[in-house]
């Protein structure tokens, strides 16, 4: 595969950091970005990062979109339960950014001949569960699905590709509750049927990494799962 130039935005989470060790060892070149020196939550920090990353590398020929929050501590629950405070930081965090980073980052990719745009996102914006009726962050996940549908069909005449990687759950420190729950860890054999654990960041790294590649330049619009079974169910 020739080199590629990569911008990751959260790249000092589990999944984005793992994205960036995996691109870097099989020799592409990436600049990855995080809070505080560049939040592409707020406003200008998407057109900040992109900005960036294409006068240090070059140009671009992907990016990844790794940011993401849980909002339990600031009351996410079951519909009835949840709080307007995590309704409104979830979608600033997990949708509004990726809609920042699309409309910022699009452009960058045409204006480089094509690409790909990758968005870490969650199994749970398709599938719901009991143990994991969060309904602002399952809200903002499904509709990151949608947010990549438009965005990829826009973009396909640039030769751009828009796709999302469904995770099932990863042993990340957001999903820190999850692993230490007793319920959770009984039921990951019927949640995850195909490993019966948690799913190691490299595992979604590497989803990641072909779809970035030319090996899916066939490919757009759609939500790849990475659940180890759970979308089965």
């Amino acid at each position: 595969m020739s080199e590629l130039r990569v911008l990751i935005a959260g790249a000092d989470g589990g999944i984005g950091s793992a994205c960036q060790e995996l691109l870097q060892r099989s020799g592409h070149r990436t600049m990855g970005v995080d809070r505080p020196s560049c939040d592409i939550t707020r406003e200008g920090g998407a057109e900040q990062a992109v900005r960036e990353a294409t006068a240090s590398l070059g140009g671009l020929d992907g990016i990844v979109h790794a940011v993401g929050m849980s909002g339990r501590r600031l009351g996410d629950g079951p519909v009835t339960d949840a709080t307007d405070e995590s309704w409104s930081e979830i979608m600033r965090v997990n949708l509004e950014s990726v809609f920042r980073l699309l409309r910022a980052g699009l452009p960058a990719l045409r204006e480089s001949g094509g690409g790909s745009f990758v968005v870490v996102g969650s199994v749970l914006g398709q599938s719901a569960d009991r143990d994991f009726l969060t309904a602002a962050y399952a809200a903002s996940k499904a509709g990151i699905l949608g947010l990549v549908r438009a965005a990829a069909l826009q973009a396909a005449p640039w030769n751009v590709r828009v796709n999302v990687v469904a995770a099932g759950l990863v042993e990340t420190p957001m999903a820190a509750r999850a692993a230490e729950d007793e319920r959770i860890a009984r039921r990951l054999g019927e949640l995850q049927p195909l490993t019966g654990r948690m799913l190691s960041p490299a595992t979604i790294a590497e989803a990641a990494a072909w779809l970035l590649s030319p090996s899916s330049s066939a490919t757009t619009g759609v939500a790849l799962p990475v659940d180890a079974g759970w979308s089965l169910r």
